[in-house]
């Protein structure tokens, strides 16, 4: 049987791509900064799942997770507000990246 795929997910500074019927599209890149003394990115897409068989979309740079052939999808990465990876079928997606807060400021 034919497979089926997602596209992944929008990113900070890009939207996902499309899938293909067996192929999941790669998470949209998220936004690079150096608020924290080096660059880092941050809030990058999920990939999109695959099901049953075929190949899952790369997370975003940035802390999307990337996604799966059918199980569970993956994680976004903690402290970067990156979004899940899809999974296939009837598994669930997922969980996103926890955030984080910086702040910077100038001291005489």
């Amino acid at each position: 049987s034919p497979g089926y795929a997602a596209g992944g997910g929008g990113g900070a500074t890009a939207a996902g791509a499309a899938g293909s019927p067996s192929t999941g599209g790669a998470g949209g890149a998220g936004a690079t900064t150096s608020i924290n003394g080096s660059p880092t990115a941050f809030s990058g897409g999920g990939g999109g799942g695959a099901h049953p068989a075929g190949t899952a979309g790369a997370g975003g740079t940035g802390g999307g997770g990337a996604g799966i052939v059918g199980d569970v999808g993956t994680a976004g990465t903690a402290n970067t507000g990156g979004g899940a990876g899809g999974a296939g079928h009837t598994n669930a997606g997922g969980a996103g990246g926890s955030g984080i807060v910086i702040i910077r400021y100038k001291f005489q």
